[in-house]
């Protein structure tokens, strides 16, 4: 029988991020051990995490991004603060690690996003890639 992979998702509406963390997974051989999904919105975010085929089960998300409200597609940091809640308050859903990559050093939104149940806030940085694939050992391994 095959073990099942860890799933990771990745919400952010910059490419290069999303690219980003497919060149960490393959250069570092991650693609045995994990599967990963990127998306750039967060309404195609909600539909795979409301779908139990898909759910994942860490995620690492920005917190502005295009969130499709009323058939207009806005940036908005809430859609950030949109995903956090709706998976903190499911009891099916808050099982999920949620780790945000932010351009926002403003404190005011780490402290929240904190107080929200996020695991850890990262400030997106040169350092980023070798971060991210500490903490995904990391999160492997408890």
């Amino acid at each position: 029988m095959e073990n099942k992979k860890t799933k990771i998702l990745i919400i952010d509406d910059n490419e290069i991020i999303r690219m980003m963390f497919s060149n960490i997974f393959w250069l570092h051989g991650l693609d045995d051990t994990y599967e990963l999904n990127t998306v750039a919105r967060a309404d195609e975010a909600l539909k795979q995490i409301d779908d139990p085929s898909s759910r994942p089960d860490i995620i690492f998300m920005g917190l502005v991004m295009p969130f499709e409200k009323g058939g207009k597609v806005t940036p908005s940091v809430e859609a950030g603060f949109t995903i956090i809640k709706h998976i903190k308050e499911s009891s099916d859903l808050s099982r999920i690690r949620i780790i945000v990559l932010s351009g926002y050093q403003d404190a005011e939104f780490q402290q929240k996003a904190l107080d929200m149940g996020v695991e850890h806030y990262l400030k997106k940085s040169e350092s980023m890639p070798q971060n991210i694939l500490e903490l995904i050992r990391s999160l492997h391994q408890s």
